[in-house]
């Protein structure tokens, strides 16, 4: 079933931000149901784990492209889009030159400064045409590893990103119950390491939640692969192949 295949990209970028959201639920449930971790436990994961895993994939898809629509609005535009415009202060005005060239050189329009002085929506619809162009001719992984590896960092941190107010809703809630387990046990003398780990581990999350998982981030790995995609133009002579770089 091609359905249910996961590559790295859907692993990394679509899974994964679901597994960290969730991952504190699990958490919280270790300290009062230990016995629920053993081989038949393990075994029945096995057996859900391939279509949870196509689940969370779509949601993470779904999630992160809802939240990408305003984010691109927030910032004036996808980052390939405005380091494209001319005079834009984002990226060097010769590497833009020699981009711009290079793509008027394999048949497509890119505008003019006065075309995009005049209208600028029209000539923000060239330079997205010019970046179809650039993603189909770049969806070679091996020819273009870099520019795979951005794509997936950055599906990555803004998928992350449109799951934060869930993530750190269960860490928090998380925290607190372990919080509730540790006093509890501490009154009865039977204070244990599976309750205090599980604590820490959460805590760590909500810090994470909170430092690393931001809009700062997302436009930080947003912008840097934009710009591996745009020079990937200057080396287009390489020939294109079948590994294809996945949907975002």
């Amino acid at each position: 079933m091609t359905g249910f295949k996961l590559d790295s990209y859907s692993i990394y970028a679509r899974a994964f931000p679901i597994y960290i959201t969730i991952v504190p639920v699990a958490l919280a449930l270790f300290p009062i149901l230990p016995e629920g971790y053993d081989w038949k436990f393990g075994g029945a994961t096995t057996l859900v784990f391939l279509p949870l895993s196509y689940l969370c994939r779509q949601i993470g898809g779904d999630k992160g492209r809802k939240l990408q629509s305003a984010l691109w609005d927030k910032w004036g535009g996808p980052p390939t889009t405005r380091f494209l415009r001319h005079y834009n202060s984002e990226f060097n005005k010769n590497t833009r030159d020699r981009i711009h060239n290079k793509l008027r050189g394999l048949g497509l329009h890119v505008p003019s400064q006065n075309e995009q002085e005049q209208d600028a929506r029209a000539a923000d619809v060239y330079y997205e045409s010019c970046i179809d162009e650039l993603r189909r001719r770049t969806r070679n992984k091996k020819c273009f590893p870099r520019v795979f590896e951005e794509l997936r960092d950055y599906g990555f941190k803004r998928n992350i990103f449109a799951l934060k107010p869930y993530g750190l809703t269960f860490a928090a809630l998380s925290f607190v119950f372990c919080l509730i387990m540790v006093f509890e046990d501490w009154s009865t003398g039977k204070l244990s390491g599976s309750i205090i780990v599980p604590g820490f581990i959460n805590l760590g999350l909500i810090i994470v939640w909170i430092k690393w998982f931001s809009e700062e981030a997302v436009r930080i790995t947003a912008d840097r692969y934009a710009r591996f995609l745009l020079e990937a133009a200057l080396d287009l002579e390489v020939e294109d192949g079948d590994n294809s770089l996945p949907e975002r």
